[in-house]
């Protein structure tokens, strides 16, 4: 049988070049960006259910609520109507 080396030896003696560019500004600018951002609004939320004395879950689900009937709301206007439909 003959033995192929997948691994040349002196593999570990290289040293990578490092991370690339994108990556680099993705970990040092964008995900601290999103941390931020994630953690004020968490900071937000307690303050304001504090604030109101509502648990902060019940916020989070009214938000939602609004947002997905706002969504279904802007789906609903841009179908066309029955007698557009018909008019072509």
């Amino acid at each position: 049988m003959e033995s192929r080396v997948t691994v040349h030896p002196d593999y570990m003696l290289k040293k990578p070049s490092g991370p690339s560019a994108p990556k680099l500004f993705l970990d040092q600018r964008v995900v601290p960006f999103g941390v931020n951002v994630a953690g004020a609004l968490e900071a937000g939320l307690y303050r304001f259910a504090d604030r109101t004395g509502i648990r902060p879950a019940l916020i989070v689900t009214g938000l939602m609520v609004g947002v997905s009937a706002l969504l279904m709301s802007m789906q609903r206007s841009q179908q066309p109507t029955r007698a557009s439909v018909y008019r072509r």
